[in-house]
């Protein structure tokens, strides 16, 4: 299948720019594990060189690790509490997800045999810019539209208010709960 081929070698093409991780896993060798994020499988066997490679199919796993979609991006946003559930080898699974969090892609070095260095280089550096920029004003609009909901025209509560509104209900209640035992004992 062509996505199986697109996945196989851009996996094992990143895994084999990050040179590093063969002393990181060189104590795994032969292991293999399963990464189910929703619908998508990922599976990697470290091979005798130390470095994983993607597989399309294995019949046992030394690990697995499964999370939600959700709790990917939550994962990629920098939130480090979202809900991953791993099985099998728990040493293994975190050497690889710490290595994961640390691999780079060196895309300037791709796209420099595609097109040459210095068209590359300063396609990466206007990428960059961009991704900077897009970032900084996606982040604006979304601060300006937060303001707009909150003061103009308010869609949203602020916390100081529902703090304060949730603090006068518990005082309603503790004061109905007064009330009643005064009226039981008449």
């Amino acid at each position: 299948m062509i996505i199986d081929t697109i996945k196989r070698n851009l996996t094992n093409h990143l895994f084999q720019q990050n040179e590093w991780l063969k002393k990181d896993f060189s104590k795994h060798k032969s292991k293999s594990i399963l990464f189910v994020v929703g619908p998508i499988h990922y599976a990697f066997r470290v091979n005798e060189d130390g470095i994983p490679e993607y597989k399309e199919y294995i019949d046992n796993y030394d690990a697995e690790i499964k999370l939600s979609i959700s709790s990917a991006l939550e994962l990629m946003r920098g939130n480090k509490k979202a809900n991953i559930e791993i099985k099998g080898d728990i040493d293994f699974a975190t050497v690889i997800s710490s290595a994961l969090k640390d691999i780079e892609w060196d895309y300037e070095d791709d796209l420099s045999e595609v097109i040459g260095d210095i068209p590359a280089y300063h396609l990466v550096k206007l990428g960059k810019k961009i991704l900077k920029t897009t970032k900084e004003t996606s982040f604006n609009i979304a601060d300006t539209f937060k303001e707009y909901w909150l003061e103009e025209k308010p869609l949203i509560a602020k916390k100081r208010l529902v703090d304060q509104f949730n603090k006068e209900v518990d005082t309603l209640r503790f004061d109905v709960d007064r009330l009643e035992q005064r009226l039981q004992k008449l």
